[in-house]
């Protein structure tokens, strides 16, 4: 079946040229044109602009010295833009999708992996919060105990170390 689907696109190439090549690889050239000019003035205004040390340039750190998510921004809208031609192409041209099916396929994992990315940041993020709050609880119950306050249930030792009670961490609805 799928060698049948992809002889369809084969012929309708051998056919229709000049048809496959203005809806396949122009749109695509022309969005690398576009993108290779946007990059060049990113360049030019943030990697090789005039900085100074009283004008420190504020992407300082970043990839290419460009604002923060500049370069994953361009990849990500290239991959989309590729393969919504390829999907409206696929229209007219029957068995374009198969020839494809590899780069869809990548295009499938990459949004999975941004998205999936995105929750992992947000999950850091909240541990991150978590663990600052339990450190601030362990400093005030320190700083306690040397004002001599009790704080016997939040503190123990096990073996010789000490251990903070994170009860309250795991209780349904508390911060983090």
């Amino acid at each position: 079946m799928e060698t049948y689907i992809q002889n369809d696109a084969v012929q309708f190439w051998v056919e229709h040229k000049l048809e496959y090549y203005m809806s396949v690889y122009m749109p695509v050239m022309v969005w690398l044109i576009i993108s290779t000019i946007f990059i060049v003035v990113m360049f030019k205004k943030y990697t090789f602009g005039d900085w100074t040390k009283e004008n420190p340039n504020p992407c300082d750190g970043e990839t290419f010295n460009m604002p923060r998510g500049t370069i994953r921004g361009i990849l990500t809208m290239s991959l989309l833009f590729i393969t919504v031609v390829i999907e409206l192409a696929n229209v007219r041209i029957v068995g374009l999708e198969a020839e494809f099916s590899d780069f869809l396929a990548a295009f499938q994992m990459m949004v999975a992996f941004y998205f999936g990315a995105k929750v992992m940041h947000h999950i850091n993020s909240v541990d991150k919060t978590k663990t600052k709050a339990i450190a601030d609880a362990a400093a005030t119950i320190e700083l306690s105990q040397n004002n001599n306050a009790s704080y016997s249930n939040n503190l123990y030792t096990e073996s010789g170390e000490t251990v903070y009670d994170n009860s309250y961490f795991e209780e349904e609805g508390a911060a983090g």
